[in-house]
């Protein structure tokens, strides 16, 4: 596969996502990308919260790598922004053969309960 086809493949699923999280009435915007400084594809506010998302459309699942660039671009946004800490970061991953909304969200145990947890 070229580069080329590949950045086609990986802006169309931004796309997507974006548009389908804004039709669920959520602030979405896509981030610039920013070399060694990436920040993630997109920033999403949920009830209030800021996410830092990483978007991922390939062929080759690996979970470990897309999770630590997600936390490092997440670090960056953070740093950017003068903020005392990054906000969470999840990765999506495009799902073959399925529509959007059927995209796997990739976080940490720990994440997930610290987001799930609204009684802290």
């Amino acid at each position: 596969m070229n580069t080329s086809y590949n950045k086609q493949k990986g802006t169309k699923f931004e796309s997507e996502v974006m548009k389908y999280l804004r039709s669920l009435g959520h602030m979405v915007e896509r981030l610039a990308r920013k070399g060694a400084k990436d920040e993630g594809d997109l920033m999403c506010i949920v009830a209030g919260q800021t996410y830092v998302l990483e978007l991922k459309n390939r062929k080759k699942i690996d979970l470990p790598a897309f999770w630590s660039e997600a936390q490092v671009e997440a670090e960056n946004y953070a740093k950017a922004r003068g903020l005392a800490s990054a906000p969470p970061a999840f990765v999506i991953v495009k799902r073959r053969n399925a529509p959007i909304q059927k995209a796997w969200v990739v976080q940490s145990l720990e994440s997930w309960i610290d987001n799930a947890d609204t009684t802290r």
